[in-house]
């Protein structure tokens, strides 16, 4: 798949396309199935709050027992924060792409998973990171996509998105007239926008 010659911006996912976590926990499912009444809600509208509020706001609109069982596992988060490791070819590969492209990161995540980008100093990288937890809306919404557009004024055509989710990064993409590869770290290249690693972009760029 080659792109538009003129790409002037690459933004990316976070995890499973720059980090791993090496031990996951699936913490915040951990403590949705812990609390008794479910925290009120069902697990998808509870997934979605968790991605879309800062942890302080969380422990405001859920109940009690929240506060509680994030407290009394948060060992658990600890760890699975810890884990978390860069790919090998990521820092080389975004140190490269800089010096021709303005790169931008969106990720859905929740809160506490934000701190490994400073950690891992990946956040020097990019002209801005924007976060599902901080803009209170998830991809494959347009509106965090466009906040790429109105911060560089660019074109769509000259925008690429590099993810591994189909349904949040590629549709999310594809919807806005983006460019997108998939990375899809496990299998040899399925699609035609697929590719296996990080390096792999400067041969699908002209």
């Amino acid at each position: 798949m080659k792109l538009n010659e003129k790409t002037k911006i690459i933004v990316f996912d976070l995890y499973n396309t720059l980090v791993e976590i090496k031990k996951p926990s699936t913490f915040f499912l951990r403590l949705f199935k812990a609390a008794k009444t479910g925290f009120n809600l069902d697990v998808s509208s509870y997934l979605n709050l968790v991605m879309t509020k800062d942890i302080e706001e969380l422990k405001q609109v859920l109940p009690p027992d929240f506060e509680e069982l994030y407290a009394k596992n948060k060992n658990l988060l600890n760890s699975e924060l810890q884990s978390i490791v860069v790919y090998d070819e990521v820092v080389k590969t975004l140190s490269h792409l800089k010096q021709n492209h303005q790169l931008f990161l969106i990720s859905n995540l929740a809160s506490p998973y934000k701190q490994p980008v400073f950690d891992k100093e990946l956040h020097l990288f990019f002209e801005r990171m924007i976060f599902s937890c901080d803009f209170g809306i998830l991809k494959p919404n347009n509106s965090i996509f466009k906040e790429v557009e109105n911060s560089t004024k660019v074109k769509p055509n000259e925008i690429l998105m590099v993810g591994d989710s189909y349904t949040s990064d590629i549709k999310g993409a594809e919807n806005m007239g983006w460019n997108y590869l998939r990375i899809n770290r496990k299998k040899k290249n399925s699609r035609i926008y697929d590719i296996q690693n990080l390096r792999e972009i400067e041969k699908n760029l002209f």
